[in-house]
């Protein structure tokens, strides 16, 4: 089956690749913590994917308050997909997969 894809605008002060992988992580088959069960198997099946990374511009300063304090704030593009499978036919397990919690 096909994969649902999700393109967000970043603005972070952890580098866009460390963000893309926290935020796959965390709207998708993991959390911050390993689960007990949570297995390399399911998350390669069910996990999201990271699939496009493009960096839009650098700044010293970030454009919205911050609580994490950075020489540089890297803006840009990550795009990320899951499984259908994952959200089914329902319209909130697609809420809260693309917008989730972070």
């Amino acid at each position: 089956m096909g994969r649902i894809v999700a393109s967000y605008d970043v603005e972070t002060p952890v580098g866009l690749e460390r963000a893309a992988q926290v935020i796959a992580g965390e709207q998708s088959s993991g959390t911050f913590l390993k689960l007990p069960g949570e297995t390399d198997l399911l998350r390669e099946r069910s996990g999201a994917r990271v699939e496009r990374i493009v960096e839009k511009g650098r700044s010293p300063t970030p454009s919205l308050p911050c609580r994490i304090s950075a020489d540089i704030y890297e803006r840009g593009e990550i795009v990320l997909s899951w499984p259908i499978e994952n959200i089914g036919p329902s319209l909130p397990n697609l809420l809260a997969t693309v917008a989730g919690n972070l």
